[in-house]
C-alpha cells in the first residue's frame, strides 16, 4: 500500500488547524515496523488533533507530538507499556509533551474539557473502527451538533487522558475513543 503525502497534506489542511501541520502528525512513521496511517483511518484523528490544537492555543506555548499512528507490528514490538488495543493503532490517539507545564497540569486541564467544552471541526469527520489481532479497538460516540457552523461539526470531548511523568519521557496520552465504558490503557 502506498502513502499519498499530498492527499494527506490536503486532508490535514481541511481540518483548519491553527498550530499543527501534517508533518507533525506523521511523527514516528520511519521507525522500524511503523509507517504512515492508512487513508481509511485519517478521519479518526480529526477530533483528537482539534482538541490538541485548542490546547496549544490555551497554553500559548509549544505542544509537541511524540507519538501518533502506530502499526500493529510497531505497537506490539515488545514495549510492555503499550496496550494491545491501543488507540494509536486506530489513529485516534496522541502522546504529547508540553515544555514548561507539568503533565499533571495538562491532564487536569484536558480532563476539565471532557463532556463540557464544545470543539468545532470544519470537516464532518466519520470515524472508522479498527480491528487488530487482539480484537476490535474500542470506539464510542462523541456527542455532536450540526447546523451551527458553515459545513463542519461541533463535538464534545470524550476520551482517555493519562499523564506519564518521568525524567526520560514526560508526556500526556490523549485519545478520543468516545463513550465506550472502558478505560483501557492507551
Amino acid at each position: 500500500m502506498s502513502f499519498n503525502r499530498t492527499l494527506f497534506d490536503d486532508f490535514v489542511a481541511s481540518l483548519g488547524l491553527r498550530h499543527f501541520n501534517s508533518g507533525e502528525l506523521l511523527v514516528g512513521r520511519y521507525r522500524p515496523d511503523n509507517g504512515p496511517p492508512p487513508i481509511k483511518l485519517w478521519h479518526n484523528m480529526a477530533p483528537t488533533i482539534t482538541i490538541v490544537d485548542a490546547l496549544r492555543e490555551e497554553l500559548g506555548s509549544s505542544v509537541k507530538i511524540v507519538s501518533a499512528y502506530r502499526t500493529e507490528a510497531y505497537n506490539n514490538n515488545g514495549n510492555a507499556g503499550r496496550a494491545k488495543l491501543s488507540q494509536h493503532q486506530a489513529f485516534s490517539a496522541l502522546d504529547i509533551q508540553t515544555p514548561g507545564h507539568s503533565v499533571e497540569k495538562i491532564a487536569k486541564l484536558l480532563s476539565s474539557w471532557q463532556n463540557s467544552k464544545w470543539f468545532y471541526c470544519p470537516l464532518d469527520f466519520q470515524r472508522k473502527a479498527e480491528k487488530v489481532k487482539a480484537g476490535n479497538i474500542p470506539f464510542g460516540e462523541l456527542p455532536r451538533k450540526w447546523g451551527l457552523g458553515p459545513l463542519g461539526v461541533w463535538f464534545t470531548f470524550r476520551g482517555f487522558i493519562k499523564p506519564y511523568p518521568s525524567k526520560s519521557s514526560n508526556f500526556v496520552h490523549i485519545d478520543t475513543r468516545g463513550e465506550t465504558g472502558k478505560d483501557d490503557e492507551e
